[in-house]
């Protein structure tokens, strides 16, 4: 058939499948509860080439950028374009710069995560400081300022149900005063002209914060910046042990919590209700000057706001934790399948920490997206793993936000699709077949403005002779050039702003970080008939033929789709 696969073809994919997640998840059981992948220890690894946010921010209400693309043009392309091919540019990205009515509420209870990982033991705490200094930073970028709002300045009694904290001496009165307004459920700091960004939380739990001295609020007190912030923050940290990992750790609290904050902007964008664990203090001095990696988070702020505010962007990386290389359109439903039968007994126990080693195992990158999401404690993610691996699509009547962006692989060195595979096959000669990723390739190459040109992720399949493809093709076909990033340019105020992005700017990237797309062959024959669902391969494949139809002009015809044997195809009624 020329769509569908062989019963082989599908039962040795099922095989390998389950024989390669299997080995992921053997790897993750084999740590201790407080131990990860040593890959986890630095967030930084997911910042290749991400831009960073302007210095300064329009007065608008979203920021346009393009990514800038290199394509090497053949001797004989040259001379039939005017166009610089060195520089060109992508799909427009647009960023809200909008901020909201309230900032996204958090709970406290019990939560998956709370009995296995000591590092959340103050992780509602940690994330709701890491959430004022990213909101703060990102506002100072917007030139707002902000201030504690009444609630902060009025010191309530104990009551029924609180959050006992003792501060006790040396704490600061800045500190305490800090705390009481991000832990106030009325939010106890607002911004000047209203509103809040996406990154703003507050906490409905009733926190009784007790100190050795009284410490009281003036009517001009100003709430701290994010620089005056992240000092607090380290002070807190060294007063309460919550400092680097220890001899089985490779997360500390504050980078726990640093990922949760990221990862908010989504939460918020697809109604996820963070929960976290009641936190419990004990005292605990730390040295300061091992708590330098906060510093080094801020620093680096608008490298990681970029993709954290955007939530389609996280999305397009966070779902490429499943995607294969070398798996065909028409074979996807017996990957996910496998995937969903090796994991599916970690998600119907709830153990979003061993789901999470499990994913840091395969691609760690992905991975620190996922462990922001996952310490967030919202269990309801865990439905929508199952959904997309039996779907593909993660939530019903609201489309998928697994959709590649070959920009977003560029700024993460996160491969989502075939259309970032960066070995192009050179067809010199007539007689030699062109595949038909190779032929996707070069025409996204030519449409790279187009929004509806790379939603593909899966390899397609097949191949055709090169005298059946347009000919404006065939000087690429034959050099097989490679797309390559260049750089971001933003665009304010009708400026271009360049940015070369983190590797570039601060000569720190972690190469060497493993992303573990290897399929692992079982060695063994396949389960003759797997329990899977063809409709994922089905959708996928349809989409496949759907690129096919489209020229390199963008010209639609299902005549061109090169395919022979799909006229009339069961797969094909209706569509």
């Amino acid at each position: 058939d020329v769509l569908i696969p062989s019963v082989a073809a599908i039962s040795r994919v099922f095989s390998d499948g389950r024989e390669t997640w299997t080995q992921f998840v053997d790897s993750a059981q084999s740590l201790a509860p407080d131990a990860w992948p040593v890959e986890c220890a630095d967030p930084s690894i997911m910042l290749k080439d991400i831009p960073a946010l302007p210095k300064s921010l329009p007065n608008t209400d979203s920021l346009l950028g393009h990514p800038v693309w290199n394509i090497p043009a053949p001797e004989q392309a040259e001379v039939h374009t005017n166009c610089d091919l060195n520089h060109v540019y992508g799909l427009r990205k647009e960023l809200s710069l909008r901020l909201h009515p309230k900032p996204i509420d958090c709970d406290l209870g019990s939560v998956p995560l709370s009995d296995c990982i000591s590092s959340t033991r103050c992780l509602s705490i940690l994330t709701l400081c890491w959430s004022y200094i990213i909101s703060v930073r990102f506002l100072e970028l917007q030139g707002k300022k902000i201030r504690y709002s009444r609630c902060s300045s009025r010191h309530k009694g104990p009551r029924e149900g609180d959050v006992v904290l003792r501060l006790e001496a040396p704490v600061s009165d800045g500190l305490v005063r800090w705390l009481r307004a991000i832990l106030s459920p009325e939010t106890g700091w607002s911004v000047e002209g209203g509103g809040y960004p996406a990154w703003a939380a507050s906490c409905n739990a009733h926190f009784d914060i007790r100190t050795t001295n009284v410490v009281t609020m003036s009517r001009n007190e100003r709430p701290p910046d994010s620089a005056q912030a992240t000092e607090l923050l380290i002070e807190f940290c060294s007063l309460y042990g919550l400092g680097p990992p220890g001899e089985s750790e490779s997360f500390s609290p504050a980078t726990a919590a640093f990922l949760t904050a990221l990862t908010l902007p989504f939460c918020r964008y697809v109604k996820l209700k963070p929960r976290f664990p009641v936190p419990s203090l004990t005292r605990c001095d730390v040295d300061r000057t091992l708590l330098h990696p906060i510093r080094q988070y801020v620093t680096d702020l608008r490298y990681y706001m970029t993709l954290s505010m955007d939530p389609l962007s996280v999305g397009s990386v966070i779902w490429s934790i499943f995607w294969q290389p070398d798996i065909q359109c028409n074979l996807v439903s017996p990957w996910l399948g496998a995937t969903l039968s090796v994991i599916r007994p970690i998600i119907d126990s709830g153990n979003m920490a061993l789901l999470g080693k499990v994913f840091a195992f395969r691609r760690p990158r992905v991975a620190m997206l996922w462990l922001g999401i996952f310490f967030s404690g919202d269990c309801t993610i865990l439905s929508w793993i199952i959904r997309y691996l039996e779907t593909l699509e993660e939530r019903y009547g609201f489309g998928s936000m697994a959709a590649p962006d070959t920009a977003v692989a560029a700024w993460t060195g996160v491969p989502q699709s075939f259309l970032d595979d960066d070995k192009l096959h050179a067809n010199p000669s007539l007689t030699e077949r062109v595949s038909a990723a190779d032929l996707l390739r070069h025409r996204y190459n030519h449409c790279l403005q187009d929004a509806a040109s790379a939603p593909l992720s899966w390899l397609p399949f097949a191949s055709f002779d090169k005298n059946v493809i347009e000919m404006e093709l065939w000087p690429w076909l034959e050099r097989g050039h490679v797309r390559t990033y260049v750089h971001w340019v933003w665009w304010i105020n009708n400026t271009r702003q360049v940015e070369k992005g983190f590797h570039n700017d601060t000569g720190r990237f972690a190469a060497h970080v493993p992303d573990r797309l290897q399929i692992r062959p079982s060695g063994r024959p396949g389960e003759r008939n797997p329990d899977v669902n063809l409709e994922p391969s089905k959708n996928a494949t349809l989409r496949m033929v759907y690129y096919l139809s489209v020229d390199a002009s963008g010209d639609q015809d299902r005549g061109i789709s090169l395919l022979n044997g799909t006229v009339g195809h069961k797969w094909l009624e209706d569509w």
